[in-house]
């Protein structure tokens, strides 16, 4: 990969980035799960170092430099989350259905159109008036004190990490059902 990348023309500029658009999403990840096999299948020739004996190295290695960046961002609202890259923090439950894994993947990323319209509406970002502060995944799901009491029927963590692996998807969405904010995820 390295000499693949020295042959570009040195105005040319390539970074890698980490981007967690399929996660948790059940049909992607089986079609990601897919591909993956097929590109295990081709086979090695007489050469000294077969190319598949490096990936596994390069990929610690791509993903040690992608977490120690990680990191040192700070104020990374996936962090929170996601501490560690790689990790699964996925809940299985039978019957989940796509619209519901897709949403709780927006969740995960804090990327919903409740929350992030506003940038391609070219507007003000949205506002809770009643807590003088911006309106955020992280804010509906944990810090409202006007959701206070709708929020204790479902769930009583107080972080979004424990939020997304102690919590049962169907209580989030329940939750989220019960404000009238569902369809907006």
């Amino acid at each position: 990969m390295y000499n693949l990348i020295r042959k570009f023309p040195l105005y040319v500029h390539i970074s890698f980035v980490c981007i967690p658009a399929h996660v948790g999403i059940q049909g992607n990840e089986n079609v990601d799960k897919l591909a993956k096999a097929a590109l295990n299948r081709a086979s090695c020739s007489g050469k000294l170092i077969c190319w598949s004996d490096l990936k596994p190295k390069m990929n610690a290695y791509i993903n040690s430099v992608w977490q120690r960046d990680r990191d040192a961002e700070g104020a990374n609202k996936l962090h929170e989350v996601l501490p560690n890259l790689g990790e699964d923090l996925h809940w299985r439950g039978e019957g989940a259905g796509r619209k519901r894994e897709t949403a709780m993947c927006r969740l995960r990323v804090g990327h919903t159109w409740l929350t992030q319209s506003y940038l391609l509406k070219s507007e003000q970002p949205p506002f809770c008036y009643a807590c003088d502060s911006l309106y955020t995944v992280r804010h509906i799901l944990i810090e409202c004190p006007d959701f206070q009491d709708t929020r204790r029927k479902y769930f009583s963590v107080t972080d979004l990490f424990r939020l997304f692996r102690e919590v049962n998807p169907s209580r989030i969405v329940g939750y989220l059902k019960d404000l009238g904010v569902y369809g907006n995820i």
